[in-house]
């Protein structure tokens, strides 16, 4: 009777817990201060959040114009030098609003080999350019350029197929964002846009690497 005594008491403790929670559940009454402090920080968060994926994607997309914009730019020019390609990076920086770790590299690509080689072989048989015995891939901010196997291994699934003798211009673009929110709070720290956008020379034959003034022909 003792054992049945304490589990019927039980069972009416369960009952009367259940009984309050069930009644806390339907209650309808409250105060606005309690119900703003409990809902307010989830407000705080969402637009934070919202305006912090917003801004990520306003600037992908500035980084990406930015990209096209200095690719039509080089596409247009018979020659550029190191400090047009640094100036060019200053200009980006500026399009897109990002941090002076933002930089460009731009690779001039041309098919030497038959059209099967450059097209269809893995790695792809292309080639970086040469002016004057240079290699025609340069970058800003003191960022390397690329060697010919490195360029093979890295763009050769960006570039389109090529005939024999085509060259084409590959511009590169690294934009580094700064979020407004820390990361902890929002999941974007500092991420790094990059753009690879492939072109052809739109009035010269292809983009000369100038040195010194007779490096390039005269347009």
């Amino acid at each position: 009777m003792m054992g049945l005594d304490h589990t019927t008491k039980g069972q009416g403790a369960w009952r009367r817990l259940y009984s309050r929670v069930a009644d806390f559940a339907r209650e309808e009454a409250g105060t606005v201060t309690v119900e703003s402090v409990i809902i307010l920080p989830v407000i705080l968060f969402g637009l934070q959040a919202t305006y912090a994926y917003f801004e990520s994607y306003r600037h992908q997309s500035m980084a990406l114009k930015a990209n096209y914009a200095v690719a039509d730019y080089l596409s247009r020019i018979p020659a550029y030098d190191q400090t047009m390609l640094d100036g060019l990076d200053e200009l980006f920086e500026y399009m897109t609003r990002s941090s002076e770790s933002s930089w460009i590299r731009v690779t001039v690509v041309e098919c030497r080999e038959d059209v099967a080689k450059c097209n269809d072989e893995t790695p792809r048989k292309l080639n970086i350019q040469n002016d004057a015995a240079v290699a025609n891939s340069h970058a800003s901010d003191g960022k390397n350029p690329y060697a010919q196997g490195t360029m093979r291994n890295k763009l050769a699934h960006h570039i389109p197929k090529m005939y024999k003798g085509e060259f084409l211009i590959v511009v590169e673009t690294y934009a580094q964002f700064q979020p407004t929110f820390a990361g902890r709070w929002t999941g974007i720290y500092q991420p790094e846009f990059a753009h690879v956008t492939v072109t052809s020379p739109r009035e010269h034959d292809f983009l000369c690497w100038k040195v010194v003034a007779a490096d390039c022909p005269t347009p």
